[in-house]
């Protein structure tokens, strides 16, 4: 049976470290696309000439579009790094078993 202390944990940790750092990524994106949903009558113009959208459909697709980053980046970075976090720390916080043999 494999003892704890010989389990190599580095690249559990890397994925964790990984996942936190691409959090705050994902969070400075959304922190920064808030602005232009605030910003739409300056924006709305610019994307109304590419793509003819009435304005109430616009404003809908910008704040769907924010919610959809925010939850993405909670769901699919920030809860996984959390949950491998706390499982990582109460595996190594575990007392050290005497081997059965």
């Amino acid at each position: 049976m494999i003892n704890h202390q010989e389990k190599n944990f580095d690249t559990p940790w890397l994925i964790v470290k990984s996942l936190y750092r691409a959090s705050a990524l994902g969070f400075l994106i959304v922190t920064l696309y808030t602005p232009l949903v605030f910003m739409s009558d300056q924006i709305y113009p610019i994307h109304n000439a590419i793509i003819s959208v009435d304005r109430l459909t616009y404003n809908a697709m910008m704040f769907e579009a924010l919610i959809d980053m925010k939850t993405m980046v909670v769901v699919f970075l920030f809860l996984p790094a959390m949950g491998l976090h706390w499982t990582l720390r109460k595996e190594q916080a575990k007392p050290k078993q005497a081997s059965s043999s």
